[in-house]
């Protein structure tokens, strides 16, 4: 059985359920990270360690995609969809009754189980399930929801917080995902493709686990403890072990939990792609309000105000580059995508403390323009290349690289950059603007090396499928 029939109806309820996820999932990340400060002020805990009810998330969710991306593949998706829903709904309840932080971080941890599970099977689900002439654009919907999520969790935090307390960070969407929930049971099918004969690799998915621990906890925490420290070290010999482990592990056995060779097809050039556009994405994320606060002296409630301004960007032409890339050749517009994020940073690089209003709005306009273009086109071609029944494998492998790069992106940036302006209070400990401005320039410039890389990389690839696809006509 090579796709399951749907009508129109069943299309419709299947593009809404996962619409409704993936909103979820970017409502709860950015709802989160914004409220950051009053979450530590009501546990009454630092700001370092109020960080850990984001980086815990991230590092749990990372580290779990592999795993559901297989089980997937082996028990199909339905049930274990369903499950993640659940786990995160559960969690989310748990998180808006917390009284003790622990426990606020223990819900978090649930929530980042079924998260994973949603980031794992969504554009699996998408790839099995639905029409191949819309995927593209059901690709788009999806990232565009993601981005509104973040546009919305972003805008109703400050309200929520005074008007409900923190509480209702976390409550807000449970509703949602009770809805989400419902709609699951008529909108994706029990049956897929057969996998007679499969079995799940246990030690690969210990392996896998431990060695993304480890590098995503060293990442997370390598400029707390510093770099050449010994639980550092610690960490990275423990991941680069386990990674070589489960690499070796992979290749021989019958039953890989995710199979090496796919990689050595077309899809290993996107998904470098992949990895070079989310650590941009995310360095920039970091960098650019330092440049917004301390260089040129803009209000906080205006510098989200501006940051949305990217979101909106993305959101919109995420929906366009999915539409297109139905019509047009997905390569084409990864390509240029890739050029526009590549221009972006390097007009970034060249900002400086007298660059005005317009220049700024405009530059993170184009910014959002070549992310927001780039990420759905591109998730559209990998699952395109993805064997049917490696689906999950291959989505759940593909949203490890996208984590992977966004913990990348954060580290490096913010290592370049705190490497020119250590003081944590640069304004205060009276650090001329021109110092803060050069971190801020190198930072950028390295974020043009890696943009290079991306389109290199892009080119790379659609120049492959060219001559694949002329030497097979």
């Amino acid at each position: 059985m090579d796709k399951i029939a749907f009508n129109r109806k069943q299309n419709f309820s299947l593009v809404l359920t996962l619409c409704l996820v993936h909103f979820l999932l970017g409502l709860d990340i950015n709802i989160v990270s914004v409220s950051l400060p009053s979450i530590a002020e009501h546990f009454k805990v630092s700001a370092g360690v109020v960080t850990r009810v984001g980086w815990v998330y991230f590092l749990v969710l990372t580290s779990f995609l592999l795993l559901f991306g297989r089980l997937g593949d082996l028990k199909g998706f339905k049930k274990l969809f369903l499950s993640g829903i659940l786990l995160f709904a559960i969690g989310s309840f748990l998180a808006s009754r917390s009284r003790v932080f622990d426990f606020l971080i223990f819900s978090r941890v649930l929530q980042a189980v079924g998260a994973a599970i949603l980031f794992a099977l969504a554009p699996a689900i998408i790839s099995t399930f639905l029409p191949e002439e819309r995927q593209g654009k059901i690709f788009g919907m999806t990232y565009a929801c993601i981005a509104l999520g973040g546009i919305v969790g972003r805008a109703i935090s400050g309200y929520l917080i005074v008007f409900a307390g923190w509480n209702a960070l976390f409550f807000v969407g449970i509703p949602i995902a009770v809805i989400a929930f419902l709609l699951t049971f008529r909108a994706i099918p029990g049956e897929q493709p057969s996998r007679e004969g499969r079995t799940f690799d246990v030690t690969g998915s210990f392996l896998v686990f431990f060695s993304l621990l480890c590098f995503l906890y060293l990442v997370n925490t390598g400029q707390a403890y510093g770099w050449l420290s010994t639980p550092i070290i610690i960490l990275a010999i423990g991941a680069l072990a386990f990674g070589y482990l489960f690499v070796r592990r992979e290749k021989r056995i019958t039953h890989p939990l995710l199979d090496l060779r796919i990689l050595k097809e077309n899809i290993s050039f996107p998904l470098l792609s992949f990895l070079f556009v989310y650590i941009i994405t995310n360095g920039v994320i970091y960098i650019f309000p330092f440049f917004l606060q301390w260089v040129k002296g803009i209000p906080k409630t205006q510098i989200g105000m501006l940051m949305a301004v990217m979101s909106v960007a993305q959101m919109v032409s995420g929906y366009i580059s999915g539409y297109l890339s139905d019509r047009v050749s997905k390569a084409r517009i990864t390509v240029f995508a890739a050029g526009i994020t590549l221009l972006s940073l390097i007009l970034f690089a060249l900002l400086d403390p007298s660059s005005g209003a317009v220049m700024i709005v405009a530059l993170l306009i184009a910014y959002g323009v070549g992310i927001g273009s780039f990420i759905p086109a591109n998730t559209s071609r990998v699952m395109a290349l993805a064997p049917l029944f490696e689906k999950g494998s291959v989505s759940s492998f593909m949203a490890t690289v996208v984590r992977a790069g966004s913990a990348l992106g954060v580290c490096l940036f913010g290592a370049i950059f705190t490497f020119f302006v250590p003081e944590k209070n640069p304004l205060q400990a009276g650090v001329p603007v021109e110092k803060i401005m050069s971190g801020i320039t190198t930072t950028f410039f390295f974020g043009v090396v890696v943009a290079s890389f991306a389109l290199l990389v892009t080119l790379k690839s659609s120049m492959q499928r060219r001559m694949e696809a002329a030497r097979d006509s």
